[in-house]
């Protein structure tokens, strides 16, 4: 009898990334860009395959930290504006001088607030909403799934790509043995980022019913992947 493999209990991680002695909003921002540029410009990529967004698209990043993200779409798309929303304003203000040094500030405006609650975004106005690896900060998935779709217009959709918590032990291995050697103490935060992370069935559990949308809720060797159309 084959046996199941038991997944770890979420271990929820705190909300927003805030300023910290040893580091900056800024400096994170500089980390990860030098460490992550291949995979912003990998999602980047695939959001667009995945969603489809029109050339003019409005788009909304939940979640940009330092913005790399979503500025690298940007630069792909010079059609594209963006609405950035962020639970720290520490990560706000380095987000919009990545922008700004990058030359697209005039088509980004971060604002402060939670994917639970997206007031600050005009209901029906976005044609694409991005977020990546902020999920697993979210304290009420099902509540910002409904926010969600209340920003998105009729024709708009998500890409959503976040850890995942079932992973298997030899890509555990592979988390300790890239992180160390990649990104060296800075790696706790991303195995605390998988502890926190959902696995592929809770999603589909958490999605809501939207008449006339399909949501594709998929898996690879490290991540996970939500997209709306």
């Amino acid at each position: 009898m084959k046996k199941t493999r038991r997944i770890p209990d979420r271990i929820p991680e705190g909300g927003a990334i805030e300023d910290e002695p040893e580091m900056s909003a800024e400096r994170y921002g500089q980390i990860m860009i030098g460490r992550l540029a291949a995979e912003y410009d990998r999602f980047a990529a695939d959001a667009v395959d995945a969603a489809g967004p029109p050339p003019d698209a409005s788009v909304l990043e939940i979640g940009p930290g330092p913005g790399w993200a979503g500025i690298r779409l940007l630069e792909r798309n010079p059609g594209f504006h963006l609405v950035g929303v962020d639970a720290s304003s520490d990560m706000i203000r380095a987000a919009t001088a990545n922008a700004e040094a990058r030359g697209i500030g005039n088509r980004v405006a971060y604002r402060l607030g939670t994917a639970e609650a997206l007031e600050v975004v005009s209901p029906g106005s976005m044609d694409l909403v991005i977020t990546r690896d902020s999920l697993h900060h979210w304290e009420d998935p099902r509540r910002a799934f409904d926010s969600i779709l209340r920003v998105l217009k009729p024709t708009g959709s998500l890409f959503l790509r976040d850890e995942r918590r079932d992973i298997s032990a030899g890509a555990w291995a592979f988390v300790w043995i890239l992180g160390t050697l990649t990104m060296g103490s800075l790696s706790r935060f991303w195995r605390s980022s998988i502890r926190a992370a959902y696995t592929p069935r809770e999603l589909k559990d958490m999605v809501p019913k939207a008449a006339g949308r399909e949501w594709t809720i998929g898996g690879g060797f490290l991540d996970l992947t939500v997209v709306l159309r």
